[in-house]
């Protein structure tokens, strides 16, 4: 009789099934970065990496299911951002830019459009966020296993910004210099530029639509190219352009990419109207002035920069140009502008 116990019990070990688990992997470096690339949209179908998942056993039919939420700061509760159900599908290792492909296709997706509306605008991460995945069975009624993680940004910032060209400027179309600051570690930086052909469009859209300007150009461990170079079809002068510079770092599952804000600006041709040309110049320094009467006349054609005439001290005449050449070499030194 103890023989006969001893062998059922072995082979009870023998037959047991293994464990079941999901593990969640948020890369570190996603602190850093504009966490609206995770916010869940567009179906999932997103190729910026953000989290890996790892599921043992491995070989099985199983279904995922996730949620996103986010506790705004200055708040005790989470807010559901969106959920998704996958197919059933053989359990293995996948990434979060493989969610919505034809491998791991979405069943259900649900957003919640006005908190999504409200992380966009903050554009940098805020608050709380957890993602919560739940393993099931291939019914998806069996809860096998779940996993979550959550991340907090107290003070949000981005690793990589651009630093030129500046939002809402005009350049030169020959001339157009893209710097930005340094990502420690970086394997390569990649730009991508468009035209926003309409005002209605969101710089996402823009940047994403039609034939990109440029299309995800690798420019190496540099922090600057001229645009002019990279150029994969002619930019027009009078045009709205808009870029985005991607900062390509190694790390677990592939590594990570970190994105700058997008940026937009207007371009003008070197061949324009020299007076288009020095109103272009004075638009841009009066920018840096916050509530700029002059340059409310400007935008609203309510002043002719031809009937302007500029004095010196000593009542001698400053040309317009000479004028400008002033303001662009001394920036520090100018406090404001006013008209008389």
């Amino acid at each position: 009789m103890k023989l006969k116990l001893f062998l059922f019990f072995l082979l009870f070990i023998i037959s047991a099934s293994p464990q079941n688990s999901i593990n969640l992997t948020v890369f570190p470096s996603l602190t850093n970065t504009d966490f609206s690339s995770l916010i869940p949209s567009n179906e999932l179908q997103n190729n910026v990496r953000i989290f890996c998942v790892e599921i043992n056993p491995q070989g099985i039919p199983v279904v995922v299911k996730g949620v996103f939420e986010w506790r705004k700061a200055g708040t005790n509760s989470f807010l559901e951002l969106g959920n998704f159900t996958t197919n059933s599908f053989t359990s293995r290792n996948f990434c979060n830019e493989e969610l919505g492909t034809v491998n791991l296709s979405i069943r259900n997706f649900n957003s919640n459009r006005d908190l999504l509306d409200e992380n966009l605008r903050i554009g940098v991460p805020s608050g709380t966020y957890r993602i919560n995945l739940m393993l099931y069975d291939a019914t998806g009624e069996i809860l096998l296993a779940q996993d979550s993680e959550e991340l907090s940004f107290l003070n949000p910032s981005q690793t990589i910004q651009i630093i030129n060209p500046r939002a809402g400027l005009t350049y030169d179309v020959g001339n157009i210099i893209i710097e930005w600051t340094s990502v420690a570690g970086v394997d390569n930086y990649s730009i991508t530029a468009n035209t926003r052909t309409n005002p209605n469009q969101s710089l996402e859209e823009a940047l994403n639509s039609g034939t990109p300007l440029v299309n995800n150009r690798n420019v190496g461990i540099t922090n600057s190219a001229n645009l002019r170079e990279l150029l994969q079809r002619e930019l027009e002068s009078g045009s709205e352009v808009v870029v985005q510079v991607v900062a390509n770092v190694s790390g677990p599952f592939g590594g990570n990419r970190l994105f700058s804000q997008i940026v937009n600006f207007n371009v003008i041709s070197p061949d324009a109207p020299a007076l288009q040309v020095l109103n272009m110049r004075l638009r841009n320094i009066l920018s840096r002035f916050p509530n700029s009467s002059l340059l409310s006349l400007l935008e609203n054609n309510q002043i002719n920069l031809a009937e302007i005439t500029i004095r010196r001290d000593d009542g001698t005449i400053m040309s317009l140009e000479e004028f400008l050449n002033f303001l662009e070499s001394n920036p520090e030194n100018i406090l404001r502008i006013e008209i008389e």
